[in-house]
């Protein structure tokens, strides 16, 4: 199934003494980009958060935001050993550069050294077991999301292929009349050249416009138009994630439409080569959001 690279997810949970809330964000991104909000005493579990993201996204900037609340007592104690050797350390400073004043208690709430969390002891596997389930949801929740997105792409998308599909066909269906046009306009231009000056030597005349008419053909680019056009209807149809390979194959469309459209003089299929880049750019457009 076809999945966007943006979307939203969030969930909650709670065990009575404390409350965690889950938020997963994500955006276009060439790669998988995952970045982790969260308060220090998720730390011992930061590297699960990732790979539990990276088993469920393939592509795109994640942001997952973590919001851990206690319910119940108080997690924060104060260290009375550090607040000691902060007082201690800032006496002998203010002696040593002659500093006028003294500490008090206002002065040395400020320091963040003195206090500890309760939470900074608790074992990963109990962090873990307690948030893993909240991150779950957020992520259902987000690939949901980018599920539904993706159904829109696809349709989109879909309706593209199909234009140009159209468009290549129409090309492909002038191109021996071109050919025969082409041959034609050159041995005529080149016999009114030489007439009066020179002998025509009719095998070489033939020849060259042989050459001539193969240097403006496009079949092979046509060929490998609708080729990469069925690779990429392939990639809409898959379940793998094709967002990579789509945009390889939008780059190669354009670079045989600008091909057909560099060989040829045929107003028609100038044309044609004009309105057939403008739907490869339209969806090229739409395949940035691809994962």
């Amino acid at each position: 199934m076809l999945r966007s690279m943006t979307g939203y997810g969030g969930s909650e949970g709670t065990d009575g003494g404390r409350s965690v809330r889950v938020d997963v964000r994500s955006v276009n991104q060439r790669f998988l980009d995952i970045q982790v909000k969260a308060p220090r005493l998720v730390l011992p579990v930061e590297d699960r958060i990732r790979k539990a993201v990276e088993g469920r996204l393939a592509r795109g900037r994640v942001t997952v935001f973590i919001d851990w609340r206690e319910t119940g007592e108080s997690s924060v104690v104060l260290n009375a050993a550090a607040a000691r050797g902060l007082v201690r350390d800032l006496r002998e400073l203010g002696a040593e550069l002659s500093l006028p004043g003294d500490l008090d208690l206002s002065a040395l709430a400020v320091f963040p050294q003195i206090f500890e969390s309760t939470e900074s002891g608790r074992d990963a596997d109990d962090l873990w077991a307690f948030l893993s389930p909240a991150l779950t949801r957020a992520l259902d929740d987000l690939v949901s999301m980018r599920e539904a997105e993706g159904r829109d792409l696809y349709a989109e998308l879909s309706s593209r292929l199909d234009s140009i599909a159209d468009i290549v066909t129409s090309v492909e269906a002038v191109a021996p009349e071109i050919r025969v046009a082409l041959k034609e306009r050159v041995l005529t231009r080149i016999t009114d050249l030489l007439e009066g000056i020179a002998p025509v030597d009719e095998a070489r005349l033939a020849q060259e416009a042989a050459m001539a008419a193969d240097r403006a053909d496009f079949t092979e680019e046509v060929v490998r138009l609708k080729a990469h056009r069925s690779q990429a209807r392939d990639c809409l149809e898959g379940d793998a994630p094709s967002g990579k390979r789509l945009n390889f194959l939008v780059q190669e469309m354009h670079r045989e439409a600008n091909t057909i459209g560099s060989k040829t003089a045929d107003t028609e299929v100038s044309t044609a080569v004009i309105v057939l880049k403008e739907e490869i750019e339209k969806f090229r457009e739409q395949v940035q959001n691809v994962e």
